[in-house]
C-alpha cells in the first residue's frame, strides 16, 4: 500500500475524532453530495489539528504569564519586590476579570461574532508582554504600578478569550468524544508547556531574576501567543462563530443559567473548592523562595514535575471520563489532590524539601484530570446555546475563589513568620494556612454528592480500573517521572518527541510563515472585517 502524503494525513490529535466521524453515518452525511461532505470532514480534521498547534504555542504562554501561576509570582518577588498582599492581589486578578467579564462579553457579542471576540483576545493578551520588557528603563517608583496595568489588560483579555474559545470549540468536537480528544490536546500542549517551563525558569536563575532577563522571557512570551493566533485563522468554525449574531444577546440571557440548580450545584462545589484552594495555593512560590530559600530554576523544576504527572495520566483521564463520567473521576482527583498536598506541605522545610517533587507529581496528574473532567462536566450540564453558561460559570466560581488568595495575604500579614517549631523544625506561617487550605478542600469535596450526571458510575468504579491502570500505578508513575527527567535517556527521549513534533507541524509553520511574508497585516486584521483565509488552502 502506498503511503499518504502529509499533507493529507490528519495528526494523531484528530484520528480518535475522525475515526468517529467516520463511522457515525448520519443522516445528514447522506442528504448532502459525497464531495461536499468530505470537504466538510476534511475542514473539521484540519480545525481541530490547527486547535491543537494553537494551543502548543499559546499555553506555555499561558504558563508563563498567568498572575496565578508560579512564574509570574517569582518574577513578582524577587524581581519587584511583592510582598504576600501584593502576591494576593494578583493571585485574584484573573477572578475578578472573570466576574466581570459576562456584561462586558454581552456588550461586545452584539457587535462582534465570537470568532472576532476570540481574535482581539487573543491580540490584546500577546500585546502588553511585549512591553513587559521595557520596565527596566522605568523609575523604579513606576514600575510596579505599569506591570499592574499591563498584567490586567492582558488577564482581562484571556478571560474574555476563555469564554468565547469554549463556546466555539464545542461546536467542533463530538461531545462522546470530548475526553478523548482534549485529553489528547493537552498532552501534546503539556508536553511543549514542561520544556517552555523548564528553559525559561533555568534562564531567569542564570540571569539572577533581573528584570531584564524577565522581561525578555515575557516578550518571546507574547510572540509565541501571536503565532498560536495565526494557527487560530487557520481554523474552520460553523456559522454561528463566524457570523454576528442576527437576535444579539442582551444582559438577560445570563438568567438563563440562573434557573438550572443542577448546574448551581457544579457552580458551588467548583467555586468554594477554588476558595479553598487559593486560600493557600498562590504562596506556594513564596514558600519556596522566602521560607524556604529556594532559588527560582528550583520553583520551575518542580512546576515541571507537575507538568509530567499530568502528561503521564491526561490520555488515562480522559478514557476514564468517557467511561465512567466526568463526576466520578473529578471526585476522585479532588480526594487524592487535597489529601496528597496535606501530607506533603505540612512536613515540607529546608532539611526536608525534595519530598515535594513526588507532591508536585501526584498534584499535577490529579490538577490534570481536575480540571479536564470540570471542562467536560460543565459542558455537559449546559444546553446548547453554551456561552451565557460558560460566561456564568466562570463570573460565579471566580467571585468565590477571587476572595481565597485575597484572605490568603491577609492572614499571612497577620500571623508571625514562625509560629512555633516541631522536631526541631519551625513551623512557619505557610504551613497554618496551606493546612487550612487542604482541609477546607477535603471537606468541600461532598458538595459534589449533590450534582447530577446523566450515565456517570459510582467513584468506587473509578478507584477500582485506576489502580489496573500503569499510569496511576504509584511506582510506575514515579519511576517514569523519575527516567523522563532525571536520566539521560529520559532526557533523550523528550528531545526525539520534540523533534518529531517539530517535523509533523513543520510544513504548516511554513505556511504560516509564508502568509506573514507576503501578507502579514491582512492575516491580522482579516477576522475583523469578516474575511480570513481558509483552512489546509494550497
Amino acid at each position: 500500500m502506498a503511503r499518504p502524503s502529509r499533507s493529507r494525513s490528519p495528526g494523531p490529535s484528530i484520528r480518535l475524532a475522525s475515526d468517529a466521524i467516520s463511522r457515525e453515518g448520519s443522516a445528514v452525511s447522506a442528504s448532502v453530495p459525497a464531495a461536499r461532505n468530505r470537504l466538510r470532514h476534511r475542514e473539521l480534521l484540519l480545525s481541530l489539528k490547527y486547535s491543537t498547534i494553537e494551543a502548543s504555542f499559546s499555553v506555555p504562554m499561558l504558563n508563563l504569564t498567568m498572575p496565578s501561576f508560579p512564574f509570574v509570582i517569582a518574577f513578582a518577588i524577587t524581581a519587584l519586590g511583592f510582598g504576600p498582599a501584593a502576591v494576593g492581589l494578583m493571585a485574584a486578578l484573573p477572578h475578578a476579570c472573570n466576574l466581570v467579564q459576562p456584561p462586558l462579553a454581552t456588550w461586545l457579542r452584539r457587535r462582534m461574532s465570537l470568532y472576532q471576540i476570540m481574535s482581539l483576545s487573543f491580540l490584546l493578551s500577546a500585546a502588553p508582554w511585549g512591553l513587559v520588557a521595557a520596565l527596566p528603563w522605568l523609575p523604579e517608583t513606576r514600575r510596579g504600578g505599569t506591570f499592574a496595568t499591563l498584567l490586567t489588560l492582558a488577564t482581562l483579555a484571556n478571560s474574555l478569550g476563555s469564554v468565547s474559545w469554549s463556546a466555539a470549540i464545542a461546536e467542533l468536537v463530538p461531545p462522546r468524544l470530548s475526553g478523548q480528544y482534549f485529553g489528547r490536546r493537552n498532552l501534546i500542549f503539556g508536553f511543549w508547556t514542561l520544556l517552555t517551563v523548564i528553559v525559561a525558569s533555568r534562564l531567569a536563575d542564570l540571569g539572577h531574576s533581573s528584570l531584564v532577563t524577565f522581561g525578555w522571557i515575557f516578550a518571546v512570551a507574547g510572540l509565541a501567543r501571536l503565532i498560536g493566533f495565526l494557527f487560530l485563522t487557520r481554523m474552520r468554525f460553523p456559522a454561528e462563530v463566524m457570523n454576528r449574531e442576527k437576535h444579539p444577546p442582551d444582559l438577560g440571557e445570563i438568567r438563563q443559567p440562573l434557573g438550572d440548580f443542577n448546574y448551581l450545584r457544579l457552580v458551588l462545589f467548583i467555586g468554594v473548592w477554588g476558595f479553598l484552594l487559593n486560600l493557600g495555593q498562590p504562596f506556594y512560590t513564596g514558600f519556596l523562595i522566602e521560607g524556604l530559600h529556594r532559588p527560582v530554576a528550583d520553583v520551575g523544576l518542580l512546576t515541571a514535575v507537575a507538568g509530567v504527572g499530568g502528561l503521564l495520566t491526561l490520555r488515562g483521564w480522559g478514557r476514564l471520563c468517557d467511561r465512567f463520567g466526568s463526576k466520578p473521576v473529578l471526585y476522585v482527583c479532588s480526594l487524592v489532590w487535597a489529601l496528597t498536598s496535606l501530607c506533603c506541605w505540612a512536613f515540607a522545610g529546608e532539611r526536608f524539601f525534595w519530598h515535594l517533587a513526588l507532591c508536585y507529581l501526584v498534584v499535577g496528574a490529579t490538577t490534570a484530570g481536575f480540571q479536564l473532567c470540570q471542562f467536560n462536566l460543565m459542558l455537559k450540564l449546559s444546553p446548547a446555546n453554551k456561552a451565557p453558561y460558560v460566561a456564568v460559570f466562570l463570573a460565579l466560581t471566580s467571585l468565590l475563589t477571587a476572595f481565597g488568595p485575597l484572605l490568603g495575604g491577609a492572614i499571612l500579614r497577620g500571623l508571625p513568620d514562625v509560629v512555633g517549631s516541631f522536631l526541631g523544625q519551625p513551623i512557619r506561617d505557610y504551613h497554618l494556612l496551606i493546612t487550612v487550605s487542604m482541609v477546607g478542600c477535603l471537606l468541600s469535596v461532598h458538595l459534589l454528592d449533590f450534582v447530577r450526571e446523566e450515565q456517570a458510575h459510582a467513584p468506587e468504579d473509578v478507584w477500582r480500573t485506576l489502580r489496573r491502570m500503569s499510569p496511576f500505578n504509584p511506582m510506575l508513575t514515579l519511576t517514569s517521572a523519575a527516567q523522563i527527567v532525571l536520566t539521560p535517556g529520559g532526557l533523550i527521549g523528550l528531545t526525539r518527541t520534540s523533534i518529531r513534533q517539530l517535523r509533523r507541524h513543520a510544513h504548516r509553520m511554513t505556511d504560516v510563515g509564508g502568509e506573514i511574508v507576503s501578507g502579514g497585516r491582512e492575516v491580522l486584521t482579516a477576522p475583523f472585517r469578516g474575511d480570513r483565509p481558509g483552512p489546509g488552502s494550497r
